[in-house]
């Protein structure tokens, strides 16, 4: 039987466990590159899995993503409908240093994902820890953030997410 070459296809179609698609990945780190290119893909189904795969692999401010922050953060904003893909790339996003404009448009970003309240409350609630922790930098926008945590902007998350949600902005905008 001839070797199989190693290709993302071949990931998603033979693996059903993220730590078997993470484990190959690692073994085969040719393929890391392509993740990236495929996780900033706006038009590609897997776009999301490649970006989940990388929020699990990468270390803190890894190096090999920080010539794609940009990207990343354009990525973040121009999508529309995947609201599971956007979670991903703020997944990416949290664990990496980024310059003061950077912060300002993933700021922005985060503002409009939070603000669409048709958004699926784990997408919502992940781009609000983005806007607490830029917050915790920038002290001067809590008290903005304040007026977007009334329940207009709540009633939509799970009961489960609201009650962490309550809790943490307590704790972090008081």
């Amino acid at each position: 039987m001839p070797k199989q070459t190693p290709s993302l296809t071949y990931i998603f179609d033979r693996f059903n466990k993220n730590d078997q698609m993470i484990d190959y990945v690692r073994k085969h780190s040719q393929l890391f590159p392509e993740l990236i290119t495929t996780s900033l893909c706006l038009s590609n189904k897997q776009a999301w899995r490649c970006a989940m795969l990388i929020g699990h692999m990468i270390k803190k401010n890894d190096i090999r993503l920080h010539q794609y922050m940009d990207q990343y953060i354009d990525c973040l904003t121009q999508i529309k409908k995947h609201d599971g893909h956007q979670r991903q790339l703020l997944i990416i996003l949290d664990k990496m240093e980024l310059s003061e404009i950077q912060e300002g448009k993933l700021f922005d970003g985060c503002m409009s994902i939070w603000e669409d309240v048709k958004k699926i409350p784990s997408t919502r609630v992940r781009a609000f820890w983005m806007l607490l922790k830029l917050a915790k930098k920038y002290p001067e926008l809590k008290a903005e953030l304040l007026h977007f945590t009334t329940d207009y902007y709540t009633r939509t998350l799970s009961p489960g997410i609201k009650v962490s949600f309550d809790r943490e902005v307590v704790a972090k905008l008081s």
